[in-house]
């Protein structure tokens, strides 16, 4: 936990406290005099790295009651600054807080404004902040925070009055209705002659309890719980003029037992609770209630400037993991370089040691001129497969219900030269289907196998041929569809630049050379897949 400079301050005098981790770690008082501000002057110049709070414990405290429309936003900001500027003019320590809503008509919200009427006695001490440029976070009253006091001990009773002594030799009491607080009070500890520090307290928790009463604060089945905070020591003068009522019932709680269930080593040794409220302070925290935005300057600059530096740590932390991760993958590289020269180096010493083990073959210049002239006429602008089938297969794209099945390819000299390949028989074939009336004869100049051997001369390749074989979906008897989607496949193929298509094999021959056979049932026939065949050509440019 990070340390925190909680300034208390009470008519009297302001109590400093440094608080880390849990405890006080420095304590010092400074009277409300000449000599005790020109103390303070020295002290807040050696503190001014740390943000300050200022809790206040003020007689000049007041507290109004009030209800507004529930609205939202601007808007009841806007109505809360109004009412506070008409009740607290000549002051600039002023809060509104919105503790919740009405039971029952318009629901309206329920304000308590606070705020330090002489703002006198905060500015010997504020302007000391000032000029040593320390960040003053806040200012919070005491008795507003004393609330998560009760919180944290398990105390947020329906009608609970707090009672803690402070400091400056006086008694806070505040009333909370269950967990909002309606009113607060400050007395000073002032004995008479053989009075008792119990007595007091009896005295002004009855008072306290009449004014409350008479503001209809309580049913006739309502009580009044007291919690009076005290040190163990100290508790025998008080607990024994504590006396239950019908309607107002005690609690002692030790000062020792509230430090250990905050966690707080050690304990307080009195009952003075600005210690006990310091630590819960810094551990908890509150919004600001007093401080006005000039006041907070210094501490909002130092916020700015933690969050430049944090934002420049994050960039700079981000940076270096950056740096370092290619540092990492720069070591890598090489590594993977260094491997690879190393593997390189070696299939150089084979191959060096295989060339020197091989006889020597004289090649005539001759031969090598005729070897290079065929690879760059013959061999270099050679058609390949890929590159004859890529423009079609952007035409097959746009046919989804096509399936192709089988591709024959060659090269050769003859435009009319046909790959041979072997038919495929669908497994879902279409219940209609041709049958030849007579066995076909190849029409005079139809394209036929390239005759295997020949004459063992090396094609020029300047044409392309390919048979594309598959199937196309037909829905029942639908083959209008399918003989359609044949023709606009061959003829979006053949608007290619320099590529010629044909059908061979149609899906259901409908000339007078084949007879049409057919199975038909009860029901409409499911979709099937006919075969089909079209012969495709493409003829290069003369190489020269």
């Amino acid at each position: 936990m990070a340390a925190r400079h909680i300034l208390y301050l009470t008519n009297a005098s302001l109590v400093s406290l440094v608080v880390r981790g849990g405890r006080v770690a420095e304590r010092q008082a400074f009277p409300n005099t000449g000599a005790g501000h020109e103390r303070f002057e020295a002290h807040a110049q050696a503190h001014r790295a740390l943000p300050a709070h200022v809790i206040t414990d003020l007689a000049e405290e007041d507290f109004r009651l009030d209800t507004i429309p529930h609205l939202g936003g601007r808007d009841r900001e806007a109505v809360l600054a109004r009412k506070l500027s008409q009740l607290f003019r000549n002051t600039p320590y002023r809060h509104a807080i919105v503790q919740g809503r009405e039971p029952e008509g318009r629901r309206d919200d329920r304000v308590v404004y606070t705020a330090i009427t002489n703002p006198e006695v905060l500015r010997p001490w504020v302007e000391a902040l000032e000029r040593h440029s320390v960040p003053l976070e806040g200012i919070h009253s005491s008795a507003v925070f004393s609330g998560r006091l009760l919180a944290e001990l398990g105390l947020a009773l329906p009608h609970t009055l707090l009672v803690t002594i402070t400091p400056g030799g006086a008694v806070r009491q505040t009333y909370f209705l269950g967990g909002e607080i309606r009113f607060s009070r400050l007395t000073p500890i002032d004995l008479e002659p053989g009075g008792t520090l119990g007595g007091l307290l009896a005295g002004e928790t009855a008072r306290t309890w009449q004014y409350l009463d008479s503001l209809r604060y309580f049913t006739p089945a309502d009580r009044l719980e007291v919690c009076v905070v005290a040190h163990a020591g100290d508790q025998p003068s008080i607990a024994p003029e504590l006396r239950d009522y019908e309607r107002i019932r005690y609690r002692m709680l030790d000062i020792g037992q509230v430090a250990a269930r905050l966690g707080m080593k050690p304990a307080p040794a009195s009952s003075s609770a600005e210690e006990i409220l310091a630590c819960l302070f810094a551990r908890r925290g509150m919004e600001n209630h007093f401080a006005p935005p000039e006041v907070r300057r210094f501490a909002t600059l130092r916020r700015a400037r933690n969050a430049i530096l944090a934002g420049a740590g994050a960039a700079l932390a981000a940076g270096a993991a950056f740096g370092g991760w290619n540092l990492a993958l720069a070591l890598e590289a090489r590594e993977r370089e260094q491997q690879t020269l190393e593997r390189v180096a070696v299939f150089q010493r084979q191959s060096d040691e295989i060339m020197r083990a091989m006889p020597l073959q004289d090649v005539g210049g001759e031969t090598m001129r005729d070897t290079v002239t065929f690879y760059a006429r013959s061999l270099r602008a050679y058609p390949t497969i890929s590159g004859f089938l890529q423009p079609v297969s952007e035409v097959l794209a746009r046919y989804p219900e096509i399936r192709l099945t089988q591709v024959a390819w060659q090269a050769a000299d003859d435009d009319k030269a046909q790959p041979a390949f072997a038919p495929t028989v669908p497994r879902e074939s279409p219940p209609v289907r041709a049958v030849a009336r007579a066995p076909t004869q190849v029409p005079a100049g139809a394209a036929t196998p390239l005759a295997e051997g020949g004459d063992g001369g090396f094609p020029a390749g300047r044409h392309a041929v390919a048979v594309l074989e598959g199937t196309v979906t037909v829905s029942g008897l639908g083959f209008r569809d399918a003989l359609a989607r044949i023709d606009g496949l061959v003829a979006d193929i053949g608007r290619i630049s320099g590529y010629r298509a044909a059908i061979v094999d149609s899906p259901l021959d409908v000339t007078t050379r084949a007879a049409i056979q057919g199975r038909f049932g009860d029901r409409e026939p499911a979709p099937s897949q006919a075969r089909f065949s079209i012969r495709v050509s493409r003829t290069q440019e003369p190489r020269t």
